[in-house]
């Protein structure tokens, strides 16, 4: 077996850490952890609070882990443990956000393996078949973010992109009421990029909470997080229990494996092939191609020239049968 392993921040500079983690423990579990960017920005002892809760789940995965019999646990039996050391971790700070993160495992389970996701990282097996849940309240945000940045981009020209970028951030994140109190877009705008974004996820019939969401802003995302009732409701790891049963849960044999890649949601695509070189001309090829990531690889933020649009990490296990 051959291990190939990255975690690239998207601060280009690369002073700052990004907010995924990585794990390889062999013989017993390969992950990654993309912790969820704080919209307000939250630190904990120099910590960004996204990378807190990647760092806790990455650390409680390895312990529990350990035991082979902990592997082949039900999946909410694994997710209430990793949960709860994520609260005991959060519990006392003051946290307007619960900080939270996605994961990606794969386990080791003598004759099979076990693939567990939880959030939007992904897996994807013998360099073909891709396991990634998706989230509709991402496809509003994103939908509303692409709105709003071509227009701010028209507003502030092509001189000031990463000025456009970073105000679109401001009024996706914190909420379109809170840039229209700024005075920084107009009420009519801000109805229009919601009737948009309605549209454009076809949820005419859930217009209303549509509105509310996009008024208040990714900062009250949180709310929809292990809650049922609505249709923006999604399992997460936060420190309750996701109970909605929105997470990936697949055992295959062990020869039937070739390969397993593990990535964070920051790669939009994986390559055609099973290399991280190639994981990393991808990424290069799409940011050329669609820096301001609102075509194919459209997402709720875009690159600066400070900032690729996210941090991305990927795990490689390939020769698995070789």
């Amino acid at each position: 077996m051959q291990i190939e392993a990255a975690s690239i921040t998207k601060y280009r500079n690369g002073i700052r850490n990004g907010d995924d983690v990585i794990l390889t423990v062999p013989g017993r579990v390969y992950a990654v952890f993309d912790g969820a960017t704080d919209a307000r920005g939250t630190v904990v002892d120099g910590v960004p609070a996204g990378r807190l809760a990647a760092l806790t789940v990455a650390q409680a995965t390895a312990e529990v882990m350990q035991d082979s019999a902990n592997r082949r646990l039900a999946a909410e039996t694994i997710f209430e443990r990793l949960s709860l050391a994520l609260h005991k971790r959060t519990q006392d700070g003051a946290f307007a956000i619960p900080p939270s993160t996605t994961l990606a495992l794969a386990l080791d389970c003598g004759r099979e393996w076990r693939f567990l996701i939880l959030g939007d990282s992904g897996i994807r097996l013998n360099g073909t078949d891709v396991l990634q849940p998706t989230k509709l309240i991402d496809k509003v945000s994103t939908s509303a973010r692409v709105a709003l940045f071509q227009h701010l981009r028209d507003q502030f020209g092509s001189d000031a992109l990463d000025e456009a970028e970073m105000a679109t951030r401001r009024a996706i994140f914190l909420g379109l009421d809170q840039s229209i109190a700024e005075n920084r877009i107009p009420a009519t705008l801000a109805a229009e990029i919601i009737q948009r974004a309605t549209q454009a996820c076809n949820l005419a019939d859930h217009a209303d909470i549509v509105e509310s969401f996009l008024r208040s802003g990714i900062c009250k995302q949180y709310l929809f997080a292990n809650s049922q009732g609505t249709i923006f409701s999604f399992d997460t790891m936060n420190g309750t229990a996701p109970c909605l049963g929105q997470w990936i849960d697949r055992t295959f044999p062990k020869n039937e494996i070739q390969s397993i890649e593990l990535f964070t949601d920051g790669y939009p695509t994986p390559p055609e092939t099973v290399s991280l070189s190639d994981w990393q001309d991808t990424f290069i090829r799409m940011e050329d191609h669609d820096f301001h990531m609102l075509g194919d690889f459209s997402a709720v933020k875009g690159a600066t020239s400070t900032e690729h649009h996210d941090d991305r990490s990927v795990v490689i296990l390939k020769g698995l049968n070789g």
